[in-house]
């Protein structure tokens, strides 16, 4: 089906600007399916992958004026994933940081995003609101009445919302659902037929792992024939999007079904690799919260943990003799005696209070290297804590 919608028949053509339109009606069904909502295949824009979704969600919302008061304004979430940053770096917008409640599992507090946004208003002209669910870099699971409020919200303070959902099918929590940001729209009723909202998605994450192949999608809802047209144009720049990627992501939409030759295969496979991440999901909960001074969140979606983690003052200390952030110190030392990589939580913007800091571990590695590499981060967690209790501040750091 897809080839014959190709011109000439092969996918080494260039398809139409917005893209294969068999496989936007697969996505259409798709949304459709996820959602009980009917979507339409002239709302899809078919996309290089999920980093050219955020830089064109970016470049809608921006204003002709890119100094001062005038220039375009976009919250994004603290701990904040850092892609969203250099977009908006290279679009001179002007970033309103707020803060997920890490208490409540990281989620929305409206109270916060109020206050940013009024303290914003004097530096920027506030456009839209990132929100990405699940988390990354925090793994939650937002539930459905804590994204109805950040839709009443955005619609009150007359924002577009971005919703990030390249994760949709990571959830692992028991009793965590995801719910998509359109359904929960669609529920609310026709007061809310005019809300804009731009979601994202893309064939690099869940089971599909495609990262390489670039397939991702956005949907707009609420927007004018004029705004898309616009868009559409916008993206005629780069002629379309690869074709390998959009067949990619047409699949992942369509699946094989009960009585297609591949569907016994593709449903062993896709269940086996889902419940093996909710199995090292759970783990990672469980080993991080054993360690001492460390505390994490359970790890409900996604493919991540974003544990806090407290340091003793000799620590510290280490840390600023070295010109290191002290979080960073923590992450060179597991690297260099684990051949772990954690990421720093000052790169999340979580610059850390006190003694307490944070970092990023994945879950991605196979079950048979998962053990292994949290037994040496045990191992290597436990001998940092004894060894800077006792004061030890002269530590050699990779150069």
């Amino acid at each position: 089906m897809i080839l014959k919608d190709t011109t000439g028949h092969t996918i080494g053509s260039y398809s139409s600007t917005q893209g294969i339109t068999v496989v936007r009606q697969d996505i259409a069904d798709f949304i459709a399916k996820r959602d009980g909502y009917p979507a339409c295949y002239e709302d899809i824009f078919l996309i290089n992958g999920g980093a050219e979704g955020i830089e064109m969600m970016m470049g809608i919302v921006q204003t002709a004026d890119d100094h001062g008061i005038g220039r375009a304004g976009v919250m994004i979430s603290v701990p904040c994933y850092s892609m969203y940053q250099a977009r908006l770096l290279q679009y001179n917008s002007h970033q309103i940081f707020y803060h997920l409640d890490e208490d409540q599992n990281w989620a929305f507090n409206i109270s916060e995003l109020q206050n940013k946004l009024d303290e914003a208003r004097s530096q920027c002209t506030p456009r839209a609101l990132v929100l990405i669910n699940p988390g990354n870099p925090t793994g939650q699971v937002l539930t459905y009445q804590n994204i109805q409020e950040v839709i009443k919200f955005c619609a009150r303070e007359k924002l577009v919302l971005f919703a990030d959902e390249v994760y949709q099918d990571n959830v692992y929590a028991d009793g965590a659902k995801f719910h998509s940001c359109k359904k929960v729209l669609r529920d609310l009723g026709p007061d809310y037929t005019k809300f804009q909202l731009i979601s994202l998605h893309s064939s690099a994450k869940g089971y599909i792992g495609e990262c390489g192949l670039r397939g991702g999608y956005i949907e707009l809802v609420g927007f004018s024939n004029q705004v898309k047209l616009r868009v559409k144009t916008y993206l005629s720049a780069r002629s379309c999007s690869s074709t390998v990627g959009q067949a990619i992501l047409g699949l992942a939409c369509n699946p094989p079904k009960p009585g297609d030759e591949s569907y016994e295969r593709f449903l062993k496979e896709s269940t086996g690799i889902q419940e093996s991440y909710k199995k090292k999901a759970k783990l990672t909960t469980e080993i991080l919260n054993s360690l001492e001074n460390v505390k994490c969140n359970e790890v409900a979606g996604s493919m991540y943990a974003f544990p806090r983690i407290t340091l003793p003052q000799p620590a510290i200390n280490a840390a600023k003799a070295h010109s290191l952030p002290p979080d960073e110190f923590y992450c060179w030392q597991a690297l260099e005696k684990t051949g772990v990589y954690l990421i720093p939580g000052h790169v999340f913007e979580m610059n850390g209070n006190k003694n307490n800091f944070y970092f990023r571990i994945t879950i991605l590695p196979s079950e048979a290297k998962f053990t292994p590499m949290f037994e040496r981060l045990r191992k290597f967690h436990q001998e940092f804590m004894e060894q800077f209790r006792q004061g030890q501040e002269n530590v050699k750091v990779p150069a």
